[in-house]
């Protein structure tokens, strides 16, 4: 089998599959073939990569040997990048080391020969192979099949010199496990163990870095730390391997390759893990107990607080901590995780070896591991034991055993047991102390219980109590009971009681069990069982005859039940009878009833019925027994008439006495009432109404009187009861004034009417005047109506005047008084047209006022409409919103619509100056086709179906001026990005007296215009706009008269812009009199090319000449002159396509060049060529001028200072 190896100074970052799998070779597998083990020195700063089976690689960092596995004996081929060297050591005891070093002698490690083997090549296979990179060893070698291959001694670690390797920072790479190439020459794993293999892989993000190196064998793996190893067998159970080991796994081919992108992915955050954790040093633990200790810890080296800035990057690390309690290669456990430095380990073993190590974490990635720490807890008094067992028992010996508790690190030294001697809740008392682990007692009472409890103790001190247990002596079973006794049977339960069988002692425990046993039943059922003596049984049925028998028992046996008890549960009370019913007719002094059983007896038959009778309604009514006796009928007499009684019944029987039923009301026949006196008059009588009273009839029978009734007899002879009430006085209404009136009345109740009273007359006083008929309206005008009326009757008196209302109809109850007197007539004047009115009348007497009459309405008719009172003018501001003509040459007038009297509006009349205008029933009017500032009178009639009404006042209106021209648009100037306009003329004089304004807009993409410019100025520069492209303005003059109308839409271009500057050709001499010179590329400008033009000065001439023109960006000049002074410059020419016009941009600065002959140069040769060098290293005038322009600045902002100062000061 062939393991791919590799060893470089970084873990790298990708580590993909090989391309093409190693066949794995038959002897490299096999135990019984000839073997060798070599060691593969890994180096510090190094390190070690194997290829696992899932594609991935595992890394072991150095200083560490490997042991691996040489079939035959053979040198494994080392394949190594250039600048390093492989080769091979055998020190005294025939073991040799495979070493890879730098070429450097320098560079090799101290404790090495610097020897070199012959340098072996990579295989054509893996010579592009993306893992062989720069720095790196590759090797194809087998690992140890297992243990014994390699004597212990060959397991050391080389500490190599720490001026080569100790600034090196070393950080583990996670997720590696060995590779095999070939899974058919293993037998298939158990689904557990697949099961168990998943799960394992799962976890390996989580898992430490692996260190170790396994055969992947099914029986024995071989296990190697940091250059120690240490072989185990497959079924050793020692809980897990030691700080970084995990198992090693296969996966089968059939199964997905997805944990090679996942490996990626997770080998990147590894890297950068790498970058940022140092190695974390050894932990501390201070304060160890038998069951805590606490664990300190510093942070990484350079980390304050965990937190280190790197790149950048803030890093927040955060620490777990791993318990092993197997020893220091044992299998660890994550108790802790957090940021802080410190952990209180609880819940620990006494007197147990720890091991405890930390890592260093950010967010799932974790670091390298700590070196482990151990320790050893304290040792403790003994665990609580478990409570002792019975092994033996008699009737006067106990013997009781019990196992050793966890000594907790210090031999249990005696047991102490201790019981309470059979006396309950008595205490406990020591009855052995000794080493060994059983005891016996003896001289015990039979059939007693005993309560034990044990503890342990050691030379740390005394271990809690277990818990109680009971144990008891043997006995002999109880003798037969005496039946049991009943002490009292209720009418669902039942108590008894019993006594103790006489050859019991006191000290003995005695069960009973109570059995029962109804009358339709053979059987008897268990219904107590306990070691009372006295027992009451529940849930029995009433008046039922029962038996009881009682049985004893001990924890030897049961005795025989005893004589058997027959009681019987007693009755319950009846229910009550039903509720009591009239038979007969009810009388005035008596009534008949009757009732039924009860529907429940209680158990025993009835011996009484008691019927109870109540006078009144009321509940604190007393009751008296009516009857008494054994008959469900009975007969009540001698009563009060027209009273209300109320019956109920009830029973008696054996079980006492039952409920009262319902109650039943009754009321007697009453008597008729007898003779009223005859009603008096209140007071004295009114001219409609007279107030009677009355006083009740005297009655020998009780019955009280319900109602009364009054009888009125009018002078027609016309009889009317007029009132019906239990009340003793009332009021009679709607009587009329001055007449005769006779009354009577009688009594009402349950018995009837009583006889009428004798007659009493009543005359009534004299009344104001009756309700006036309705007023009679005649309209004689639109402002005057004629009234006339009718004189009401007088009520035993005469009128002494009429009284007039009037008033509109929508005020018809704000009505005002405008006629006093005797007449029967009145006219209504300067009233208003087509408006509705009404008027009430009331007539008076010396009596009072009558009421008044009914509410008449009339209306007056229509009329010519009012005046318009509010004619204005409209101001120019608000006239823009209503008229699109100019104010100079229109007026819009508004007014108020009058009242129209009646009659809708039909138009107005306008009258201005000579000239009148009618328009239709308007509010606003434009007048058109006036003069500019013209002064105008204007009034103004409304005009409707009757006639026009009268003219408004008049006013005065004047027209605006004219509104100004807009001027002539022009293009003053064109550019690629702007555009200058001009308009008018900015030194006429005709604009220099009159304030204008000009609004210049311009024509967007929607084909709207928009303003861009106001103000008073002649001319405007448009910027940011496109290069070559057409745009569309106008123009407006605004002025005190209004906006002046737009002018005409004027179209501009913009020209095509020209390339931009280019830097200073770059100038390189070639060979000969020959150079060449370089420049920028201009990109093309809106599609059109661009081409170039080099011109150069030569000497001192004052010219330039063009040698150039094209689009290449190099040019190459030869047959130049040596020690001859060129200056070269450079512009970029825009070539239309449209125009075929080219467009030169602005020449670059010029670049100067002088040629030398290719001589060796002398000494003065050199001065020269510095002064050369010297004269190109002077600036340009361009240059020269810029820095007179910052020394200046500089110099004037020193100056300011001072003076500042200076002033300050």
């Amino acid at each position: 089998m062939y393991v791919t190896m590799m060893m470089t100074d970084q873990i790298p970052l990708e580590l993909p599959p090989l391309h093409r799998e190693v066949a794995m070779m038959p002897h490299m597998v096999n135990p019984d073939g000839s073997q060798q083990v070599i060691l593969v020195q890994v180096n510090p700063g190094e390190t070690f990569t194997i290829r696992t089976e899932d594609g991935t690689f595992q890394c072991i960092q150095g200083p560490a040997e490997v042991p691996m596995m040489s079939p035959n004996g053979s040198i494994p081929p080392i394949h190594v990048p250039p600048g390093y060297i492989s080769q091979v050591i055998e020190d005294n005891t025939g073991v040799r080391r495979v070493v890879v070093t730098p070429q450097s002698p320098e560079c090799y490690p101290p404790s090495y020969p610097s020897a070199i083997s012959p340098t072996h090549h990579l295989p054509p296979y893996l010579a592009h192979h993306p893992h062989f990179i720069h720095n790196s060893h590759m090797a194809f070698y087998p690992p140890v099949t297992g243990p014994g291959d390699m004597p212990p001694q060959f397991f050391q670690q080389h500490h190599l010199s720490p001026t080569i390797y100790g600034d090196q920072e070393m950080i583990p790479f996670f997720g590696m496990s060995s590779y095999i190439t070939r899974e058919d020459q293993y037998g298939k794993p158990q689904h557990k163990k697949l099961k168990e293999r998943q799960i394992d892989r799962q976890n390996r993000l989580n898992s430490p870095p692996s260190s170790t190196i396994y055969k992947n064998h099914p029986s024995n793996y071989m296990m190697v730390y940091n250059g120690y190893g240490k072989g185990h067998n497959g079924g050793n159970s020692g809980g897990g391997g030691g700080p970084g080991v995990k198992k090693m796994e296969r996966r089968a081919r059939s199964s997905p390759k997805s944990n090679e992108q996942d490996s990626s992915d997770y080998d990147s955050d590894s890297k950068r893990v790498q970058d940022v954790f140092p190695a974390i040093d050894k932990p501390q633990v201070s304060n160890v107990q038998a069951r805590t200790a606490l664990l300190t810890w510093s942070p990484p080296g350079g980390l304050p607080g965990g937190d280190r800035q790197s790149n950048g990057l803030l890093y927040t690390c955060s620490y777990e901590v791993a318990l092993s309690d197997k020893g220091r290669d044992g299998k660890y456990k994550i108790i802790h995780s957090g940021e802080e430095l410190e952990c209180n380990l609880k819940d620990l073993r006494p007197a147990t070896d720890y091991h405890v190590r930390v890592y260093a974490m950010y967010n799932t990635v974790k670091g390298s591991c700590s070196e482990p720490i151990s320790f050893t807890t304290h040792s403790c008094a003994p665990e609580c034991p478990f409570p002792p067992k019975l092994s033996h028992r008699s009737k006067s010996t106990l013997t009781l055993q019990w196992k050793a508790p966890i000594d907790n690190g210090s031999k249990i030294t005696s047991y102490l047991l201790e019981w309470d001697e059979g006396k309950r809740n008595s205490g406990f008392r020591e009855c052995y102390f000794g080493i060994q682990r059983h005891c016996k007692l003896a001289k015990l009472c039979p059939a007693l219980g005993y309560t034990f409890r044990l503890a342990a103790r050691n030379d740390i001190g005394t271990s809690g109590y277990s818990q109680e247990v009971v144990c008891y002596t043997s006995g002999n079973v109880p003798p037969t009971p005496s039946a049991p006794k009943l002490v009292r049977a209720g009418i669902t339960w039942i108590a008894v009681q019993w006594n103790r069988p006489e050859a019991c002692t006191p000290e003995e425990v005695i069960t009973y069990t109570l059995d029962i046993q109804e009358e339709n039943d053979s059987v008897f059922h268990p219904k107590y069982t306990g070691e009372n003596l006295t027992c009451t049984v529940k849930n029995l049925r009433r008046s039922t005859q029962y038996k009881f028998r009682l049985t004893a028992s001990n924890v030897e046996g049961k005795s025989n039940p005893s004589e058997i008890l027959v009681c019987t549960t007693s009755p319950d009370r009846p229910g009550p009878p039903s509720r009591p019913t009239v038979t007969g007719p009810i009388t005035s002094h008596g009534f008949s009833v009757k009732w039924d059983p009860p529907l429940d007896n209680g158990g025993s038959e009835i011996l009484q019925y008691l019927l109870e009778i109540s006078e009144g309604n009321s509940e604190a009514s007393q009751w008296t027994v009516a009857y008494s006796g054994s008959a469900t009928e009975y007969t009540c007499s001698h009563l009060t008439p027209g009273t209300l009684y109320k019956v109920r019944a009830c029973c008696i029987s054996t079980g006492g006495h039952s409920q009262c039923s319902e109650n039943q009301p009754i009321r007697t026949l009453s008597v008729a009432p007898g003779q009223c006196q005859p009603p008096r008059v209140l007071g004295r009588p009114r001219h409609k109404e007279v107030q009677l009273q009355w006083d009740a009839p005297v009655s020998d029978s009780g019955c009280q009187v319900a109602q009364y009734s009054v009888e009125m007899t009018e002078p027609e002879v016309v009889t009317a009861e007029v009132y019906h009430g239990p009340d003793l006085d009332c009021t009679v209404s709607n009587l009329l004034p001055g007449t005769t009136y006779h009354f009577r009345v009688r009594a009402l109740n349950d018995g009837g009417y009583g006889p009428y009273s004798e007659v009493t007359e009543v005359s009534t006083a004299a009344g104001p005047p009756g309700q006036c008929r309705a007023p009679l309206l005649t309209v004689i005008s639109d402002t005057c109506i004629q009234v006339n009326w009718e004189g009401p009757e007088s009520c035993g008196a005469d009128i002494s005047e009429y009284r007039l209302e009037w008033g509109e109809e929508i005020e018809a109850e704000d009505l005002e008084l405008v006629y006093c007197g005797t007449d029967t007539c009145f006219e209504m004047r300067d009233l208003f047209p087509a408006t509705h009115y009404c008027c009430r009348l009331q007539a008076v007497n010396q009596a009072g006022a009558g009421p008044y009459s009914d509410l008449v309405t009339c209306q007056t008719p229509a009329s010519v409409p009012d005046v318009v009172s509010n004619l204005y003018v409209l101001e120019d501001e608000h006239t823009n919103n209503i008229c699109s003509l100019s104010p100079s040459v229109c007026i819009v007038l508004n007014w108020e619509e009058p009242c129209n009297n009646g009659s809708e509006i039909i138009s107005y009349n306008i009258d201005l100056e000579e000239t009148s205008i009618t328009v239709n029933n308007i509010t606003s009017y434009i007048i058109e086709d006036l003069l500019p500032e013209t002064s105008y009178r204007i009034r103004i009639q409304a005009v409707n179906g009757i006639g026009a009404g009268p003219f408004s006042h008049t006013i005065k209106a004047k027209t605006s001026p004219l509104p100004p021209l807009p001027p002539r648009l022009e293009c003053a100037a064109a550019g690629p990005q702007s555009l200058k306009l001009k308009w008018g003329d900015s030194s006429s004089r005709a604009h220099a007296t009159e304030d204008l304004v000009y609004i210049l807009q311009i024509e967007d993409r929607n084909k709207r215009f928009s303003p861009i410019y106001r103000g008073p100025s002649h001319t405007y520069k448009v910027q940011r706009l496109t290069e070559f492209t057409c745009y569309s303005f106008r123009i407006q003059a605004v002025s005190d008269a209004g906006e002046g109308p737009f002018s005409d839409v004027c179209t501009f271009s913009t020209t095509k812009s020209v390339p931009p500057a280019i830097k200073a050709p770059r100038v390189m001499q070639f060979e000969g009199n020959t150079c060449e010179i370089t420049w920028e590329m201009v990109p093309t400008m809106k599609g059109d090319p661009v081409i170039y033009i080099l011109q150069v000065l030569v000497g001192r001439e004052s010219e330039y000449k063009q040698v150039f023109k094209g689009e290449d960006t190099t040019f190459q000049i030869s047959g130049l002159q040596a020690n001859t002074e060129y200056r070269f410059r450079v512009c970029a020419c825009r070539h239309c396509l449209d125009t075929s016009q080219e467009l030169s941009g602005p020449f670059s600065p010029s670049v100067v060049f002088m040629p030398r002959r290719n001589e060796p140069l002398l000494t003065g040769d050199l001065g020269n060529l510095e002064d050369s060098k010297l004269k190109t290293m002077m600036p340009s005038d361009e240059q020269f001028a810029a820095l007179i322009i910052v020394g200046f600045a500089t110099l004037s902002i020193f100056f300011a200072f001072i003076l500042q100062y200076f002033f300050m000061k």
